[in-house]
């Protein structure tokens, strides 16, 4: 008998956690799964899966809190929102929940107790002895984190529970009618903010602002008015295989990572190259997966490798690429599901 699997998301935004979690979706599907996807509110991800002709459904809650009191507010939201959410697992019969944003683990795994197991993903590098680890010990059957450098934060009873689980990633495919360009792009991918070191990104650019030969490209958002003041062009997310036929180099100046998955996109097309800071994630990322040029995380840095024009292009470390294959990865959370139902 299949089993009934819930990916619960807000809807506000899509990034490469969605992305991950749409590859094991279908991934189970084909290996008759029930996968059940609900939205919170239209957006970002309602758009994109429109466009895929994916299915979902949407539940409606009480917006979750963007200004503090913080921890106040995230506790009134979770007891409001409770048996919207519980109600709607006794009715569906959802047996696993599998919960990959802290907005929606949040308020999943404490509606589900009793009731259905919850798989907590912990996809970002969190405060060790935080609150949070508490929650995430108490509400969850089972944490998967997607690197190393993740488990690494948690305390030592979170570490007993959890396993490594590393990201999916399909293979490359780019088109081949962009490789006669005059001009170097240099991509940018992630949100536009300081943990994605989006400031030292904007720092590199209008550097070269009167260099024509240089173009930036920036993924993730859409903002006229960033791009009026300086020196790139912005993008919403777009599928990776289109920002690799447009980009040369990619850089990625993140000031803190759980993993890196636009790194490991670049180094698995051919000819690519990577500058990326020398934070403990990419680091695990060099050791492991793909041979990238790694630097301190200020922007004369990436600035100089830039103006050298000496960037090594990134190579798969063969032995281990295999690790992050769809397949690989879903067969491993398949094991989890068996688990927590016998």
């Amino acid at each position: 008998m299949s089993k009934k699997i819930c990916f619960p998301f807000i809807g506000d935004s899509l990034g490469g956690s969605h992305i991950s979690s749409l590859i094991l979706i279908n991934e189970l599907k084909n290996q008759n799964y029930k996968t059940r996807i609900i939205l919170h509110q239209k957006g970002k991800l309602s758009n994109f899966l429109d466009n895929k002709k994916i299915k979902y459904d949407l539940l409606k809650i009480k917006k979750f809190p963007s200004k503090g009191p913080y921890f106040l507010k995230v506790l009134i939201f979770m007891i409001t929102n409770f048996f919207v959410i519980r109600n709607f697992l006794i009715k569906e019969k959802i047996e696993i929940i599998h919960g990959n944003d802290l907005r929606v683990n949040l308020i999943w795994s404490f509606s589900s107790i009793q009731i259905s197991k919850f798989i907590w993903h912990q996809r970002n590098i969190i405060k060790r002895n935080s609150l949070l680890q508490l929650l995430i010990l108490i509400f969850s059957s089972h944490i998967i984190v997607i690197s190393e450098t993740v488990l690494n934060c948690f305390i030592k009873f979170l570490k007993s529970k959890s396993s490594i689980i590393y990201n999916p990633i399909k293979k490359i495919k780019i088109s081949k009618n962009l490789s006669h360009r005059k001009v170097f792009n240099i991509a940018f991918i992630g949100k536009d903010k300081d943990d994605k070191g989006f400031d030292i990104f904007i720092q590199i650019t209008n550097h070269f602002k009167k260099n024509y030969n240089i173009k930036f490209n920036a993924y993730g958002f859409k903002k006229k008015i960033l791009e009026k003041n300086n020196n790139f062009v912005s993008y919403e997310f777009t599928d990776i295989n289109k920002i690799l036929s447009k980009n040369d180099l990619l850089i990625a100046p993140s000031r803190k990572e759980g993993f890196g998955r636009s790194l490991i996109e670049f180094g698995m097309a051919k000819k690519k190259k990577i500058l990326a800071s020398n934070i403990e994630a990419h680091k695990e990322i060099k050791k492991k997966f793909i041979k990238i040029i790694l630097i301190k995380n200020e922007a004369k840095y990436f600035i100089k490798k830039i103006k050298e024009n000496k960037i090594s292009k990134a190579k798969i470390i063969q032995n281990n690429i295999a690790k992050l294959s769809p397949k690989f990865h879903t067969n491993n959370i398949i094991k989890i599901y068996k688990k927590l139902n016998s």
